[in-house]
């Protein structure tokens, strides 16, 4: 809170997210829909002294929007879920693979393993990374944090603590062994890769009196190096290790090594996502994530020539939001990720 002399004032704890905030109608307290942990909202007042409290346990997302002047509140209830199915070699149907109801698929192996992120209402504070078999198998719990992607040989995965800002990047052993944090620095990250050699990481990262830009850390010693111009990002390397795909207003190959321009990029779009890239580097699999469907398209590298591969969504789309999807560098494994949020409006009385 703000009074008029510019004086403020901190009157909850830290959420993990706020949806909606009013004056309640006896002027002393703020109501709001908030989540201490994960996805778990509940309408919540603070009053002007910094204390909180449950004004009532709502099932589902209970989201606030207006609190009348006689107490009558409007509030919305939505059951959302973010869903993940996956297809794999010799199976004749997408199955879900979702750990709880907040599932997403980062990364997806040349075997089909999956790596996902959890943030469903029974996960941690800094919520869990989960990988899975594409056949269904029982998920195994990992580590805390966001997964981003499977080491080269499968012994390790890069993660970060997307609470914790600066966000730096973890190794999780997929065997016996320890969680080793391998950045310390100032650098906020998003999302990363390994490179082919297994040596070194690629990120998107922003740092103090910078805007965005990919960089390049080596994984037992050295400093991030930038290898783009700033509002440039990406994180998903070239095959051969030698480039990464930034994009800006367009789309380019930047050298790893930092010397050279980069090169432009004919066959994909700026908005795109990359969904994978052939193993002999020529053409790569890219789509548009909004809706409900996305058109998967094959794009080659050096003539821009498009083709469409395969349309992918869920069968139902109903208040469908697609936001990530991915495929084996083979084609032979792909995954998808959405977003399904159904809501109801109520007109509310008593609240205290």
């Amino acid at each position: 809170m703000v009074d008029s002399s510019g004086r403020k004032r901190t009157l909850s704890p830290r959420q993990s997210a706020i949806e909606g905030m009013n004056w309640a109608p006896s002027g002393k307290e703020v109501w709001f829909t908030g989540a201490v942990v994960g996805i778990e909202f509940q309408l919540r007042a603070a009053d002007l002294s910094g204390h909180t409290r449950v004004v009532d346990r709502i099932p589902g997302t209970p989201t606030l929007f207006d609190v009348a002047r006689d107490g009558r509140v409007l509030l919305g209830q939505s059951t959302n879920k973010v869903l993940t199915y996956v297809r794999g070699l010799g199976q004749d149907q997408e199955h879900d693979v979702s750990i709880q109801n907040w599932s997403e698929v980062l990364s997806i192996s040349p075997g089909g393993r999956l790596l996902l992120d959890d943030e469903g209402a029974g996960s941690g504070p800094d919520y869990d990374v989960y990988v899975r078999a594409s056949d269904g198998a029982a998920p195994v719990r990992v580590g805390d944090g966001i997964g981003y992607d499977f080491s080269p040989d499968m012994k390790w995965v890069l993660s970060s603590l997307t609470l914790h800002i600066p966000r730096q990047l973890f190794l999780i052993p997929l065997g016996t062994g320890e969680t080793k944090q391998i950045t310390h620095d100032l650098i906020d990250r998003s999302r990363a890769r390994f490179l082919p050699d297994g040596k070194n990481v690629v990120f998107t990262g922003t740092e103090p009196g910078h805007k965005s830009r990919i960089y390049v850390q080596a994984i037992d010693s050295g400093a991030a190096r930038p290898i783009s111009p700033e509002e440039v990002s990406g994180f998903v390397p070239t095959p051969d290790g030698k480039f990464v795909f930034g994009v800006s207003d367009s789309v380019a190959l930047y050298p790893v090594d930092g010397h050279g321009p980069p090169r432009s990029v004919p066959g994909i779009h700026p908005g795109e996502a990359i969904f994978s890239v052939s193993p002999d580097g020529r053409t790569a699999l890219v789509g548009l994530l909004y809706g409900y469907a996305v058109d998967v398209m094959r794009a080659d590298l050096a003539s821009g020539r498009r083709e469409l591969l395969k349309k992918i969504g869920p069968s139902d789309p109903a208040e469908v939001l697609l936001i990530d999807a991915l495929f084996s560098p083979d084609g032979q494994y792909y995954a998808y990720s959405y977003f399904n949020g159904l809501s109801q409006l109520y007109l509310v009385e008593g609240l205290r």
